[in-house]
């Protein structure tokens, strides 16, 4: 469940500059951990679980030249691993949940649960500081063309 930037902008970046590049990928990069901070604070941690909790899973990847940063749980590993972050993040319509371990079935009842929306909140939260910010580097760039 990473978030990522839109294909437009991505693509309009690709054709930049490599010193203007260098720039808006520092960005990218600060404003990448900006809204792994925000995420981090708006995950809640498990009080009744001392182990692991979804906040330790959250982390953020840098790709290729810098203009691509995935930021929350960017691989298939993580996203594995820490499964129940999508139930934090979209919440649970509750009921009864069956399965099966080593052969026996087992059900349990799941409480409904309101969605989080942590990846959103976190995008929408600094998603204007991101845009205000390339915009400047660009202009820096071009100005010391």
């Amino acid at each position: 469940m990473p978030m990522k930037a839109s294909v437009s902008k991505t693509g309009s970046l690709s054709g930049i500059s490599q010193g203007i590049k260098g720039r808006v990928s520092d960005i990218l990069e600060e404003a990448g951990a900006l809204m792994l901070s925000d995420m981090k604070l708006l995950t809640p941690r498990d009080t009744a679980n001392p182990g692991k909790h979804a906040v330790d899973g959250l982390t953020m990847v840098i790709e290729g030249d810098g203009l691509r940063v995935l930021v929350g749980l960017p691989n298939d590993r993580l996203a594995s691993e820490y499964f129940w972050f999508r139930f934090l993040d979209g919440g649970t319509a509750g009921g009864t949940v069956t399965y099966r371990k080593g052969g026996k079935r087992f059900s349990m009842n799941v409480p409904a649960r309101p969605a989080l929306h942590i990846l959103e909140r976190a995008k929408d939260g600094r998603v204007q500081d991101v845009e205000r910010l390339i915009r400047a580097a660009i202009a820096e760039g071009q100005s010391t063309l």
